[in-house]
């Protein structure tokens, strides 16, 4: 059971990487134009702040699939423990612009998802999922067996990576019900019906 959590925490934080860094390296203007909305940061370091951020994202996704690929657990240890200080600073940053009343997009993906409390959780998420993948990438257990193992730890990887990706954005922006509510009086309302 423990090869399976690692390998999912493990999993999950190398595909946020991986998602960070594209998005940013596509769209090079969305984090420095959301850092200047935030105005947390002098004007001069908001280009070199958003560059370092993209490059810590990038290399370190790069180098725990590496160190996945390769089996050394030490690097990948390294990579998830560096991730989740990356991250807490994330959850932190986006508390304090929360705190002190800035708004504007998170700068965090492609879409232009407000500040919430849902991007500081989601952080929170990520940055707890490293830590635990970098503890027991540290241990001596054993990696999951065999292909089935693998097979899941990688879906419930990708499922829970997908989910927390997308968090924020849905809970900006629900998709509106395509049913609606019954009015008083009509047949659906006086047969019980929702």
């Amino acid at each position: 059971m423990t090869s399976l959590i690692a390998a999912t925490a493990t999993g999950v934080v190398l595909l946020a990487l991986l998602a960070g860094g594209a998005a940013h390296l596509s769209r090079p203007a969305a984090l420095p134009g959301a850092l200047t909305a935030h105005r947390l940061l002098p004007r001069r370091a908001v280009v070199p702040a958003a560059r370092a951020a993209t490059a810590a994202e990038s290399l370190l996704a790069v180098a725990g699939v590496t160190a996945l690929l390769a089996g050394h657990r030490a690097a990948l240890a390294a990579v998830l423990g560096a991730a989740a200080l990356i991250f807490v600073c994330y959850a932190l940053y986006t508390g304090y612009a929360l705190a002190a009343g800035r708004g504007g997009p998170c700068g965090c993906s492609r879409s232009d998802v407000p500040l919430s409390s849902w991007v500081a959780g989601r952080a929170w998420a990520f940055a707890g999922l490293a830590a635990v993948g970098a503890a027991l990438a540290a241990g001596t257990g054993d990696p999951p067996g065999g292909a089935a193992e693998w097979t899941t730890a990688a879906l419930a990887a990708v499922t829970l990576a997908s989910l927390l990706w997308v968090l924020p954005a849905a809970m900006v922006r629900p998709i509106p019900s395509a049913r609606t509510p019954a009015r008083s009086g009509t047949a659906a309302a006086v047969e019980g019906g929702h």
